[in-house]
């Protein structure tokens, strides 16, 4: 079957995002911005995400139209990245920050509420794995071209220009992206119920988008305050055994965030390397990470869930240490390294979104899988803070040893299998 034409409007968009998110904590530095600062405002866009996602998420519930939520949310995109080369100072970058998060949230949750409610339950699976495809392909070309661009524009303009005439660019491809969605996107009216997730979260790859519009909506229907405790302690319908991943989750993400909030300004201010390296190194991330979840779906399938996410942790924690003695000559190990940070992406991601949609109750999969989004989103929030403020204040290499000391602390938990996963 021919992939839908609204496709390709995501593919451009996505590449708007994808350059964007590398430029937005390099302009910030070049502003004068320091690691907390950078640290802040990934936090900032973070939380925003989660609270945006509840707001769309009970729009979406009140009409069937898709596409007017889509083209505000890419014009929106191409407003804020229009007025990038405007902002001199890093303070304006934040509600920047927030504008972008909360007007992409819209497209992401409607997007796949338009693909699920406009197909047959049994194409759910190929065509959620198609689309998360191309998300995937142009997030990846979005962070080639912003290096391409920063090397080619900075050599003649200097950096601010540079980094400002990429802003335009994305600006560009958010306004293109807007005019594919306008076009090709026809609302059909469904509607579509919260979907079994089950049987084919496991085999999704890494845009999990059906979270994004279920999780927090869930999230606060579950952990009122008067619940709080009792969900910490694991007396809910969920067990503690998936309390427990809830925890590894948690503890994951606030340790991967507090390397990566506040590693561009590592690069670019202790290692010296110019802005295209940086984007160059997310393009061997996220390549490597789309290529290996063929590798991933393979080992989980030989050794088990829960060992596949330990040794991706295992391995993560002794590539974050190996990061402190890392100089400015390593500019061949840091690339591979960066590579390796997408395989072990794609084994801990697959392992974990399998393990928590197994785990959940017959009939709550949905849920189960927003509950372990919400909380890596506040790991998220709470790392970049974490690590931005450890980088100013003590140094690079304790954000580095305490991310790798976090995940280390998290094995014990994770291993920890009171009920084993079927």
């Amino acid at each position: 079957m021919k992939a839908p034409g609204w496709y390709g409007a995501f593919l451009v968009g996505n590449m708007a995002m994808g350059a964007a998110s590398a430029l937005l904590p390099l302009y910030a530095y070049f502003l004068g911005g320091t690691a907390a600062d950078v640290g802040a405002l990934a936090a900032v866009g973070s939380l925003t995400n989660v609270l945006a996602s509840l707001f769309w998420g009970k729009l979406a519930d009140r009409t069937r139209r898709r596409r007017p939520f889509v083209v505000l949310s890419f014009a929106g995109f191409a407003l804020a990245y229009g007025l990038l080369p405007l902002v001199g100072r890093p303070g304006p970058l934040y509600p920047l920050n927030v504008w972008v998060a909360f007007t992409w949230m819209a497209s992401a949750q409607m997007a796949v509420l338009f693909l699920l409610s406009s197909l047959p339950r049994e194409l759910w699976e190929r065509e959620l794995g198609r689309f998360n495809a191309y998300c995937g392909v142009g997030w990846t070309l979005g962070l080639a071209l912003g290096a391409v661009w920063v090397t080619v524009l900075v050599s003649v303009t200097g950096e601010a220009w540079g980094l400002r005439s990429l802003g335009v660019v994305v600006a560009a491809l958010a306004l293109v992206a807007t005019g594919l969605a306008g076009r090709s996107i026809k609302d059909t009216g469904g509607k579509v119920e919260a979907p079994a997730f089950r049987e084919f979260a496991a085999t999704m790859g890494g845009y999990l988008y059906e979270i994004l519009r279920y999780g927090p909506v869930q999230l606060y229907e579950v952990l009122r305050p008067s619940q709080v405790v009792r969900f910490l302690q694991g007396k809910t319908v969920f067990g503690p055994d998936l309390i427990l991943v809830y925890y590894a989750g948690l503890l994951t993400f606030v340790g991967f965030s507090m390397v990566f909030a506040p590693f561009p300004v590592f690069v670019r201010q202790k290692l010296q390397w110019p802005n295209e390296f940086v984007f160059a190194l997310y393009v061997a991330h996220h390549g490597v990470s789309v290529v290996a979840f063929s590798w991933a779906r393979k080992a989980v399938a030989r050794w088990g869930h829960r060992p596949v996410a330990s040794l991706a942790l295992v391995s993560r924690a002794g590539m974050f240490s190996a990061l402190v003695f890392m100089g400015s000559g390593a500019k061949w190990a840091l690339p591979a390294l960066f590579g390796l940070f997408g395989a072990t992406w794609a084994m801990f991601h697959l392992a974990m979104t399998a393990v928590v949609s197994r785990l959940s109750p017959t009939g709550q999969q949905g849920q189960g899988l927003g509950l372990y989004n919400a909380v890596a989103g506040l790991g998220s929030v709470l790392g970049s803070l974490g690590g931005g403020f450890l980088a100013e204040w003590i140094g690079f290499p304790a954000a580095f040893l305490s991310g790798a000391a976090l995940l280390v602390l998290t094995l014990p938990i994770l291993l920890v299998e009171g009920r084993p996963v079927p």
